[in-house]
């Protein structure tokens, strides 16, 4: 392997364990808040606070790193996760666990805003695709398979486990990528972190998540809610009032008038939300409707993974070849067809057309995201890129290879 193959590596196998972390806690949950001694209502904000800290920090490091350099900060932000995924596997109690998630997701944060700027960077355009497809495939997997995954280590272990295999896995990138990857030293810039911005948009996230939680207790009929509810307007005014006055704002709105680049976004943002959807939902229905054992349901929910691991590469690759758009639209209409299976989902359902959905879904994924991340990329001119790639939070594995 070549020293810029060994260092995608090292990006990818971070990529996979943050992604991962994001879904893995959601099958041991219920033995979480029973071990812990706290409500379910309660133990819903240990998978919640990754996914508000990360959506709340994403694009103030992702600034950061063109300032001090993308490495430096995805490689610290390598040891912090892995040092918080240590501490959330040790029993000491809910505090500390929600504290070390905390820790899991600035850590994350990190790494997510930088991973794909890295890679963008270190291949060339001949093979740019390639990497960056690889890139999103394993981005892809850990969101995939963390509730399969978490609940065979459930099988054989505790739910400390689910943390502490981000250790190892960690370290190894880290000493992979400190041998591998540049560590140049931005040039000189006169450019400023949006501190207030990134103030202002970190409490409107969290009081975005704070509210949908409460929703879930309280409903919406509630003083509360509207008062949330025009906060959170408050701030969302007063962000976009910040980012049209700033020199160097964290998010070009300007970058939403390209339809080439918002369609694909939003295309984006809709098969990662189905995605998510899909890997929740199906183990319930396997397992809890279906009354399967864990290991065959384990064996039918790997399907998707597996056809995703083949088939996304060969997408960045027919992407470079024939057009991402072409692609990507032939991959969106297997994940329709894909879907439809699912809705038509019977307690006699056959098994067989089970895995016919999930190797049409496995396929469908694995020609779209790296063909709509190419179609993203050469969307608009590289010099609007530069401060615009923060716009996609809840799909970052193509949020980094836009910015140069």
């Amino acid at each position: 392997m070549t020293k810029k193959s060994i260092g995608l590596l090292a990006i990818a196998l971070v990529t996979l364990i943050t992604s991962l972390d994001a879904s893995i806690v959601n099958v041991a949950a219920p033995i979480m808040a029973k071990d812990l001694a706290v409500s379910t209502s309660m133990i819903e904000w240990v998978i919640s606070i990754y996914l508000m800290i990360i959506a709340a920090l994403i694009m103030f490091f992702g600034h950061l790193g063109d300032v001090i350099g993308k490495v430096k900060v995805f490689q610290l932000g390598t040891i912090i996760f892995t040092i918080g995924s240590l501490f959330a596997g040790i029993r000491i109690g809910f505090g500390v666990l929600l504290i070390s998630r905390g820790i899991q997701a600035i850590g994350a944060a990190m790494t997510m805003s930088n991973n794909f700027g890295i890679t963008t960077e270190i291949f060339s355009k001949k093979n740019r695709g390639l990497a960056l497809s690889i890139l999103t495939t394993f981005f892809a997997l850990g969101s995939i398979i963390g509730p399969s995954l978490g609940g065979l280590i459930l099988s054989v272990g505790s739910w400390s486990y689910l943390f502490w295999i981000n250790v190892p896995i960690g370290g190894f990138a880290l000493l992979l990528g400190v041998i591998t990857l540049p560590h140049r030293t931005p040039r000189q810039s006169k450019e400023k972190l949006d501190i207030i911005g990134a103030i202002i948009f970190t409490l409107l996230i969290c009081l975005f998540f704070y509210t949908l939680m409460r929703i879930q207790t309280q409903g919406i009929w509630t003083r509360r809610f509207a008062l949330s509810l025009l906060i959170i307007l408050v701030l969302a005014t007063a962000f976009i009032q910040r980012e049209k006055s700033v020199v160097a704002p964290l998010l070009n709105l300007d970058i939403f008038k390209n339809a080439d680049f918002s369609m694909g976004v939003v295309a984006a943002m809709l098969s990662f939300v189905v995605g998510f959807t899909c890997s929740v939902m199906m183990p319930y229905y396997l397992i809890n409707a279906r009354h399967l054992s864990t290991s065959f349901a384990g064996l039918l929910l790997i399907i998707i993974p597996v056809t995703l691991a083949v088939v996304g590469p060969v997408g960045g690759l027919l992407a470079d070849k024939y057009g991402g758009e072409r692609i990507s639209m032939i991959g969106l209409l297997f994940l329709i067809t894909a879907q439809i299976m699912i809705v038509s989902f019977k307690l006699t359902t056959p098994f067989w057309f089970f895995v016919v959905m999930s190797l049409l879904y496995g396929i469908g994924m694995g020609l779209f995201q790296a063909p709509n991340n190419t179609v993203i990329m050469t969307a608009v001119e590289k010099k609007v890129f530069r401060s615009c790639w923060q716009c996609e939070l809840v799909c970052p594995e193509f949020r980094d290879g836009i910015r140069r």
